[in-house]
């Protein structure tokens, strides 16, 4: 993170964030060391395994709308429905040349149908780059598949669901 300076060199930018802590600290670097697309490199934003409150949903989303995020991996952190909302709350509902997601990760996070209608936004908004969409594990019942193939009828590029 304290290399941020200079990501306009870099071809891409892999975040691990390992704890709570590190999403905001790395989010206040990025946003400090003033990093503005087209500048910037896709950056990868892996937060798998981390506890996650509204609030830092609210950071990704904040983040999502201002930078290239080409992979979002927010497997096993317990969102909830609560956090799926504040996750698209700075995204639009079109498709914005900032949202370049080529994979979303968001399995075993609690999600009910409620949250992912929301989630479905971030689908809807990336149907042009998404290829891997992952939300096995949640607690959607088995009326959610449809509903996603029916957010999915404009991705052309898609090669992995699963909702298992």
């Amino acid at each position: 993170v304290t290399g941020l300076r200079h990501v306009e060199m870099c071809e891409s930018i892999h975040l691990k964030l390992t704890s709570r802590d590190d999403v905001v600290v790395a989010l206040k670097c990025i946003f400090e060391a003033n990093c503005k697309p087209p500048s910037v490199a896709p950056f990868t934003l892996d937060m798998r395994g981390n506890r996650v409150l509204a609030y830092d949903c609210l950071c990704v989303s904040y983040f999502l709308s201002c930078y290239p995020v080409s992979q979002l991996e927010m497997s096993v952190c317990r969102m909830g429905d609560k956090g799926a909302e504040m996750l698209v709350k700075h995204i639009s509902n079109e498709v914005t040349s900032s949202l370049l997601l080529e994979l979303v990760g968001l399995s075993w996070n609690d999600l009910t149908a409620v949250g992912m209608e929301d989630v479905m936004k971030i689908v809807r908004t990336s149907s042009a780059t998404l290829r891997v969409l992952d939300v096995s594990g949640n607690r959607t019942g088995d009326g959610m598949v449809s509903v996603i193939t029916e957010h999915l009828q404009h991705n052309n590029v898609l090669t992995k669901l699963d909702v298992g």
